[in-house]
């Protein structure tokens, strides 16, 4: 049996996204089929690789030593394919780089002309947004993108991490709203007003819980979203306060549309970025020059 193909691949999403539905959702597929696939596997095996706990499904000792293999072969088929470009000395290729979108301005200002000057005919694929099922690092660390910039404290031997400073977390607001006319604002201040809120999964997110958690406040966003892009948004149209470090909104802050307030807590006076890539992987020439460009990000 070779184990790189759908089957295993259906198996490892099931595992990723904690059941068939979600599996089958996020495969844009019938559950039905998902199913269909697994069970096709589990006879040809001889062992069963999903059991029922209450309402769920969940992996056996030997369906994770199938989705073990499954990740294997995938890294060491990206791996073949990245040497065989290599020998062949081709500029030509793709890059997949996953990019939050806190930080999409500052990659598109440093990276993006450089890159197309230097390699032309690369194909950069740029993901953005929330993630589901998995976060960035964790695609990283599966080979569905060769790098990632990741937000907030991160400790993964599977990768080659490279941190930086972001600056303090803000709060972001139009400048007609109270809060524009501080140079700073207390955590207890902020509970008085409409807040925007990313997703939990969001690095940033969990920064702004942490802090609310460690201050004693209970708060409940009056928005939630799930892109820096459409908080600050909101924050400019005087609808709410978003929040986010004052580099992710520089365009904004430039222009005067938005003025960033530092979060007057100890949590929230700096905050830090992570440059990712899988460790072990020789990066394609032309992922290796988008690395280095990357390193100099804010």
């Amino acid at each position: 049996m070779h184990l790189f193909d759908k089957r295993a691949q259906y198996l490892h999403e099931v595992s990723s996204c904690g059941g068939i539905r979600a599996a089958a959702e996020h495969l844009h597929l019938n559950p039905s089929a998902v199913s269909r696939q697994i069970r096709a596997l589990e006879r040809e095996l001889g062992l069963p690789l999903l059991e029922r706990q209450g309402r769920h499904v969940v992996v056996t000792d030997a369906g994770r030593l199938v989705i073990e293999r499954y990740l294997d072969q995938r890294r060491q088929h990206s791996e073949l394919l990245d040497t065989l470009s290599r020998m062949r000395n081709l500029q030509a290729g793709k890059v997949v780089v996953s990019v939050g979108d806190g930080f999409v301005d500052s990659f598109i200002h440093h990276v993006m002309h450089h890159m197309a000057k230097q390699y032309p005919d690369v194909h950069i694929e740029i993901k953005t947004g929330i993630y589901y099922p998995r976060e960035p690092h964790d695609m990283v660390a599966n080979d569905e993108v060769d790098i990632a910039i990741t937000y907030g404290p991160l400790a993964d031997p599977r990768l080659v991490s490279h941190s930086f400073e972001r600056g303090p977390l803000c709060a972001l607001v139009a400048e007609g709203h109270p809060l524009a006319a501080c140079e700073v604002v207390s955590v207890a201040a902020l509970r008085r007003h409409d807040l925007i809120f990313l997703p939990d999964a969001s690095g940033s997110q969990q920064l702004v819980n942490a802090v609310f958690h460690a201050s004693g406040e209970t708060v409940m966003p009056a928005y939630r979203c799930n892109l820096h892009s459409v908080s600050r948004r909101m924050a400019r149209a005087g609808i709410g306060v978003a929040f986010m470090t004052e580099e992710a909104a520089r365009e904004e802050v430039s222009a005067g549309s938005l003025k960033a307030v530092p979060i007057d807590h100890p949590l929230a006076a700096r905050s830090q970025g992570n440059l990712v890539r899988r460790a072990g992987r020789r990066l394609s020439p032309a992922a290796s020059y988008l690395w280095k460009l990357m390193l100099s990000m804010r």
